[in-house]
């Protein structure tokens, strides 16, 4: 089955070749150029949404904003492959982010929706991640509920469905990203969402 077939039918699928491993640390090197951050969380409280930072997640991110050409020609044409695989309109997608996760990165169990619904692109609907560089030891994406763990292979893309047919949240679809143990991983991600957020 293809990898939209396993989305389809299954919630999430993965292509290990997305990306040859060759253009994949074309993309990690594009990244040196960036402008790197402490990654922050968004966390839904009694006074709303707010922005923070959370030892759940221990990395560093760079927005779309930070990438040179190089990087914004490539993730372009990443982009246009996976709109036109899983039919999303470019203007549903979230600004792409880069993560880097030194040893001892990680992000502790969490959904990627749920705090989205009454903004104005609404759910985040798709979850796409692209793992750029592989550690040589952990820095695998766990889901619990599934008991599935995913090597994170250079060049391998991940997609999951994190909303039920009915809008709800699909809870079989949380997940960590577990201690990277040596080196370092480097991904790309971003969210497709209800309606248009660009």
């Amino acid at each position: 089955m293809s990898l939209v077939e396993d989305v389809a039918d299954q919630g999430i699928g993965w292509d290990a070749s997305f990306l040859t491993r060759k253009n994949a640390a074309e993309m990690v090197s594009d990244l040196r150029f960036v402008r790197w951050q402490s990654s922050r969380v968004v966390k839904q409280g009694h006074a709303g949404r707010t922005v923070a930072d959370d030892p759940m997640r221990v990395s560093r991110s760079a927005g779309q904003v930070w990438f040179n050409k190089a990087l914004s020609k490539r993730v372009a044409q990443i982009e246009e492959r996976v709109c036109a695989d899983f039919g999303v309109e470019p203007d549903h997608l979230e600004s792409w982010q880069a993560v880097q996760y030194d040893p001892g990165g990680k992000f502790e169990t969490h959904l990627d929706g749920g705090s989205f619904r009454d903004e104005p692109g609404g759910e985040r609907v798709l979850t796409l991640l692209l793992f750029l560089e592989q550690p040589e030891s952990g820095g695998e994406t766990y889901f619990p509920e599934l008991d599935l763990l995913i090597e994170p292979t250079a060049g391998k893309l991940v997609v999951w469905k994190n909303l039920l047919p009915d809008g709800e949240l699909d809870r079989r679809f949380l997940h960590a990203a577990t201690p990277v143990r040596e080196g370092r991983k480097t991904i790309l991600t971003t969210w497709s969402r209800e309606r248009p957020v660009r």
